[in-house]
């Protein structure tokens, strides 16, 4: 699984393989300043970090997620 997002300026991409047909799963979200690689037993808890990573690049840009948005 492949997917792209806009950190601020930056374009963020990171990919979701499956290691072995049980398991385990690897995470790779490549960023302006480098690449974060990290494996994990479920799908689930791959996904779960990936939703962190993602919110942790946005953040650091200077900028808020949608469910942060405050309407006006």
């Amino acid at each position: 699984m492949l997917h792209f997002f806009r950190a601020g300026p930056d374009l963020v991409h990171w990919e979701l393989t499956m290691v072995d047909r049980n398991g385990p799963y690897r995470v790779a979200l490549r960023h302006a300043n480098g690449e974060i690689v990290e494996y994990f037993p479920t799908s689930t808890m791959a996904l779960t970090r990936i939703h962190e990573l993602e919110e942790l690049l946005v953040r650091a840009r200077g900028f808020v997620t949608e469910d942060e948005a405050v309407p006006a």
